[in-house]
């Protein structure tokens, strides 16, 4: 489909697909693997995911300010703003002394960047796709994350 079609009805182009949804997937594991793994590999398991977590997310961050290189009118401040909350998130999220709020932090993240990539895409200050790639992708992380925060405040 041409990029003049509505986001809704546009595909997500496949590499977006396996570098969208493929960083999600040690989290979804971490978050799972924090309940079933034995002994002292959950705690490794919650690390593991809180280091990927602020990756990931200082990437997105990256992403979205490389678009503003690129397209000088998705430079407005709101987007700026968007770009230095998720480094700045994640930064956080890596020097908190507790896991909980690591992955608390974190889970927020990756939720406001969902609702902030999705609205940047229909305004035109992301890459359209990201409309429909954003809130699932994110939300997906999130689980993951979520699941190493029950199993933190389990006990």
């Amino acid at each position: 489909m041409d990029d003049l079609s509505p986001p809704a009805t546009r595909r997500i182009p496949v590499d977006s697909v396996i570098f969208g949804y493929g960083p999600m997937l040690p989290l979804v594991a971490a978050g799972i693997g924090a309940w079933v793994l034995p002994g002292a590999w959950p705690v490794l398991a919650i690390q593991l995911a809180v280091i990927w977590g602020a990756l990931i997310l200082s990437f997105i961050g990256g992403v979205r300010r490389g678009f503003g290189f690129a397209t000088p009118a998705a430079s407005t401040a709101i987007e700026l703003a968007a770009a230095v909350a998720y480094v700045t998130i994640a930064g956080l999220a890596l020097v908190m002394s507790r896991a909980a709020i690591s992955v608390a932090l974190l889970a927020a993240g990756y939720a406001l960047a969902a609702l902030l990539d999705r609205r940047a895409a229909l305004a035109g200050n992301a890459p359209r796709h990201f409309a429909r790639l954003r809130p699932p992708q994110m939300l997906l992380g999130c689980a993951g994350l979520a699941g190493c925060w029950a199993w933190l405040m389990s006990g």
